[in-house]
């Protein structure tokens, strides 16, 4: 099949969860076309995978000091350079994978193209556990932002519902030969501001941070060794790791929880999703959860916290037969995938 695949590129765990699923459909023979949306194609990194791939504006939410800005990210909406995008794709393609990616969405419904969608957020159509502003937004949001013809639904658990577990990738799955370093925390605040981390980690001499941020090149500062994106590099250190903190995207912590890591996660606030993952991760005893990062709470998390280990099985195999077979419901397969991980 000829297959245009729709990335959300705000954050890293649209790509990296992509990464794995577009492997596995390129080696069964399809040819991909892959469409970021939602970032600079100069910060783009780690991308030749993904070739070939086209690049769009779209659509990101502004942010100031770990908060969602929305009264700027509507001023900052360029509507019609969207509308432009659509009009741009071509009609080439026998179905539509979306990761919460509009353009590919909107351009699927022009052509009357299947469009499946992929990814976490499509787990709200169903009968989860939600806060009341999740409830809200889930109304709306994933159906007008990314309408789709049938969806692909990721979660930390079940809930009795046809949704599958985390897809993890094979670097870490084949990683219990590694050896863990026990002072090492690793540090992934896309949101936060740098400068306020950074003088937070410098005051806990007791250990040390890896942090992976927008730089050129490493740089150390105290006891934090400052790193560019990688996916390769990043993949290492969180395998060494003792423990992560990070915001409450999906599937960094997914990746975390399968790995037993210790896990302190930050919600961007006013993000309803974020919100949400953070109450279902303390609900489900699976990480530590703070609104405001500080040293006395990171303090607390380090010397009061445990990890949880959850050994996902891989459903990637299953999103392979779905994608290709989207006619056939495979919702008890969907169920049988979790076997004994049922139980949290």
């Amino acid at each position: 099949m000829n297959i245009l695949y729709g990335i959300s590129a705000t954050g890293n765990g649209h790509i990296s969860r992509s990464r794995i699923l577009i492997s596995a459909l390129k080696k069964r023979g399809h040819n991909i076309t892959v469409l970021f949306s939602g970032r600079d194609i100069k910060d783009l990194f780690d991308t030749k995978e993904f070739e070939p791939f086209i690049a769009r504006e779209g659509f990101t939410f502004k942010i100031k000091n770990g908060k969602v800005q929305y009264f700027s990210t509507l001023l900052n909406t360029n509507i019609y350079n969207f509308f432009y995008d659509i009009f741009k794709i071509n009609n080439d393609y026998d179905v539509v994978v979306t990761d919460f990616e509009p353009i590919s969405a909107f351009a699927a419904k022009k052509f009357n193209i299947p469009c499946i969608g992929v990814g976490h957020q499509y787990s709200f159509n169903t009968n989860i556990p939600m806060t009341i502003k999740m409830k809200f937004f889930s109304l709306f949001f994933p159906k007008f932002f990314t309408p789709v013809d049938k969806s692909i639904a990721s979660h930390f658990y079940h809930f009795n519902q046809p949704i599958l577990p985390p897809f993890i990738d094979e670097k870490l799955q084949n990683s219990n030969n590694a050896k863990q370093k026990k002072d090492v925390i690793l540090v992934y605040l896309p949101w936060e501001r740098q400068d306020k981390m950074l003088d937070i980690c410098s005051k806990i001499k007791s250990k040390k941070f890896i942090y992976y941020t927008n730089i050129d090149e490493e740089l150390e500062v105290n006891n934090v060794l400052l790193k560019p994106f990688s996916n390769v590099n990043f993949k290492k250190d969180l395998i060494e790791s003792e423990g992560v903190i990070t915001n409450a995207g999906f599937q960094l912590p997914s990746e975390c929880i399968f790995l037993g890591k210790k896990l302190l996660c930050k919600p961007l606030l006013g993000q309803p999703e974020q919100e949400h993952n953070a109450k279902i991760l303390s609900d489900l005893k699976l990480a530590t959860t703070c609104n405001n990062l500080t040293t006395s709470t990171i303090n607390d998390w380090i010397k009061n916290s445990s990890s949880r280990r959850i050994q996902y099985k891989n459903p990637v195999d299953l999103m392979i037969k779905i994608i290709e077979n989207p006619e056939i419901d495979f919702s008890n397969e969907i169920i049988d995938i979790w076997g004994t991980n049922d139980n949290l």
